[in-house]
């Protein structure tokens, strides 16, 4: 047994080298062409799900929170463990049981939750800051008037 002073330390990793048939240019091609299929299905889907038409695109996850059953960040992030909880079961059993998912579908999936939730964070976040200004210039014009 070695003594702990001559012990490989923990944190140190071993990196393994390991052939790759991909190369970094073809890995960005299918990055390109895996986000296009992803924009392509959420252009799709999202007509079934954003409502009002089309102004509500987050309409199936903020009802959630309008039925008092959860935030709309907690809804996007439900959705979100429920597909890579999907994945996380591929890579222990190396298949689908779903027929009509496949882990591509699933990826896909993924992506789009993703930014859907990325983009309701955003326009959260502009809304706010309308509201702010919109304050803003509220208190402007009250002390210009009372001026």
């Amino acid at each position: 047994m070695p003594h702990l002073s001559q012990a490989k330390p923990i944190a140190q990793a071993d990196l393994v080298q390991q052939e790759y048939n991909m190369t970094r240019d073809e890995l960005l091609r299918y990055h390109e062409e895996l986000c296009k299929d992803a924009k392509d299905l959420m252009s799709l889907k999202n007509r079934d799900y954003a409502g009002n038409d089309g102004k509500e695109p987050f309409a199936n996850f903020t009802r959630v929170e309008s039925m008092g059953i959860c935030s709309t960040e907690q809804g996007f992030m439900t959705r979100i463990t429920d597909k890579m909880s999907r994945l996380s079961s591929f890579i222990d059993a190396g298949k689908m049981h779903v027929k009509d998912e496949s882990f591509n579908d699933t990826v896909v999936d993924v992506i789009n939750y993703m930014v859907l939730l990325s983009a309701f964070i955003k326009d959260k976040e502009l809304s706010s800051l309308d509201e702010q200004l919109s304050l803003f210039d509220d208190n402007l014009v009250d002390s210009i008037e009372s001026v």
